[in-house]
This record gives structure tokens, sequence and C-alpha cells, in this order.
């Protein structure tokens, strides 16, 4: 897979209940992402999680503390494509219910799925950025950085 080089600033929200942690995927992928979207221009990241939270899976969340800030070469296996993801732990607002199902997005035109994913299930799914999967299964107490490269070896 190649893209045109580029570079995408995407804020990303850990949200976890019941030791299940909240993904998405789009409907043409195969791995599945943490939620949240691309920063807009004169958007903070909390503010692109709040709306994406809303937008998709139609939840109110809050920021409470950056889990770790990801710079990722070759994103989703695509060449040329370089992401910096800011990923945020969060809280919602609601209490909704942790399923085995995974659910649509409230968004027709984007048609994400979303689905809750026990943590000692993680290493059996396909996740990108693909450091992500260590870093869930052992949570760091403080905001820490990582470089990432996603490209099929």
């Amino acid at each position: 897979m190649s893209a045109r080089p580029n570079i995408r600033l995407r804020a990303a929200g850990l949200l976890q209940r019941e030791n299940r942690i909240l993904f998405q995927r789009n409907k043409k992928g195969d791995a599945w992402v943490l939620p949240g979207g691309r920063v807009e221009v004169g958007e903070t990241s909390v503010e692109t999680l709040e709306r994406e939270f809303i937008e998709e899976p139609g939840m109110r969340v809050h920021a409470t503390r950056i889990l770790c800030m990801i710079e990722t070469f070759n994103a989703y296996g695509y060449e040329g494509l370089h992401e910096i993801g800011i990923y945020h732990v969060v809280t919602a607002d609601d209490e909704t219910p942790v399923s085995d199902s995974p659910f649509k997005g409230k968004d027709p035109t984007v048609e994400l799925t979303f689905r809750w994913i026990p943590v000692d299930e993680i290493e059996r799914h396909k996740i990108y950025p693909r450091v992500l999967k260590d870093i869930l299964t052992n949570l760091p107490g403080e905001m820490k950085y990582y470089v990432n490269d996603d490209k099929e070896v």
C-alpha cells in the first residue's frame, strides 16, 4: 500500500469499562483503533475527542489525562503516511452498556463499527498503531512518547 506523503495530527481516547476498551474500525479497515479523529485547525486535541465521541459512538466524554503521544510512520500500513497521535484517558458521562456485540456509529457517512474488546484479548486483534497493544496491556502512569512504524514486515 502506498499513499502520497503527508502528515496528520490525530486525537484518540482510551475509554475503559469492566476491563474492556472501546475500539473503532472503519468499513474498509481490517484493524481496530481507539476512537477519535483528525484534529481540525483551531481545535485542541481535547475538543477533537469531545466532538468525535459525540458524532460517532454518541457519548459525551471528558479527558482526564494524556496517556501518551505516538509518532507513527507508515500509519495503518500506508507508506508515507506520518501520523502524530495524542492519546487521552477519557471518562464518559453516561453509562453506555458494555456489550460483546459490535455496534454501528451514529454518523452514516463515516460507517464506523465500535466494539468493546477485553484487555486480555487485545493481543489477538489487529490494532493500530502497533505499539498500542503493549501500551494498553501495561498502562504508563505518566505521559510517555513513542515512535512506531506500522509498515508490514
